[in-house]
């Protein structure tokens, strides 16, 4: 923005001052200018306030906290409020805290407090600019790493290059990560198939029966069972024979069954026939002991 007419300081404010006697208006003026080409910031009426930049000028320099604290001190030394550091930076997709991220122009010093960071109470804080001292032109020592500010990115190296929201370079896969869980997923498989095979083997033993247990019966077919005889004869033992006494007339020998003779066979008698002759002849009983002693 190039206007006729400068932002200028209404009250002494020598500690926003930088060494050459600009005032921040002036060095905002030299910062933004060096994005652009000539830039001048306008003096503020009442009850307004310096904006953040467009969409359109949303550039590296206007989107620095550097120019952003430069800005609110110029605000400052005209009597007037300025926006918290949130409210200003909407339309950078990138931001750069504590760092002028483009060489500085050439007869402007940068003063010391235009380097606080500006995010931990999110607003250019007027009582630690006045207290800040330090060397010009310098970034602070304690915010020299880089802060993430919500969806944007935001810098504090010295030399940076501008990236938007979304466009940082993407990191190849990660190709441990990936055979990793390839591995991984392979042995579980294995595990799992292990594990079933070992349920199916015990069932499988749990369904047939030990040996020790099975009953093999005896074979009937290849022999009869034993016999046992557990009854008791009908048939007395035969007695003892007895010495032939003459006074004992059980001594004496009795008489035996009749003798039938039978006849020879002839070739016309069948060997079967077992009928009666009409020959029979009946032996005559053998002699008979009387008990009188035979002389």
């Amino acid at each position: 923005m190039s206007n006729s007419t400068a932002a200028t300081c209404l009250t002494p404010n020598d500690w926003s001052y930088n060494s050459l006697g600009q005032s921040p208006c002036t060095v905002a003026s030299a910062l933004a200018g060096v994005c652009v080409g000539e830039f001048t910031l306008s003096p503020l009426a009442p009850d307004y306030v310096y904006l953040g930049p467009s969409v359109a000028n949303a550039n590296s320099c206007r989107c620095s906290s550097v120019y952003y604290s430069l800005l609110s001190a110029c605000a400052n030394c005209q009597g007037r409020n300025f926006l918290r550091w949130s409210a200003y930076d909407g339309n950078c997709s990138t931001v750069y805290l504590s760092v002028f991220p483009q060489p500085l122009p050439t007869g402007t010093v940068v003063p010391h407090y235009a380097y606080l960071n500006v995010q931990t109470t999110d607003t250019f804080n007027v009582s630690l600019a006045q207290t800040a001292g330090g060397a010009e032109s310098s970034p602070v020592a304690t915010v020299a790493s880089n802060t993430a500010t919500g969806s944007k990115t935001a810098t504090k190296s010295s030399t940076v290059s501008p990236t938007k929201s979304g466009s940082a370079a993407k990191s190849g896969p990660n190709v441990g990560a990936i055979a990793g869980g390839v591995i991984g997923g392979v042995v579980i498989l294995a595990l799992i198939a292990g594990f079933i095979f070992w349920l199916i083997r015990r069932n499988n033993r749990n369904k047939a029966p030990p040996a020790s247990q099975m009953y093999y019966g005896p074979d009937t077919a290849s022999s009869p069972p034993p016999m046992s005889f557990g009854g008791t004869s009908t048939y007395s033992a035969m007695p003892t024979p007895k010495v032939y006494d003459p006074s004992d007339p059980s001594t004496y020998p009795s008489q035996g069954p009749p003798t039938t003779y039978t006849p020879p066979l002839h070739n016309n008698v069948t060997p079967n026939y077992t009928g009666v002759s009409q020959n029979t002849f009946v032996a005559s009983p053998g002699p008979r002991y009387t008990g009188v002693p035979e002389l």
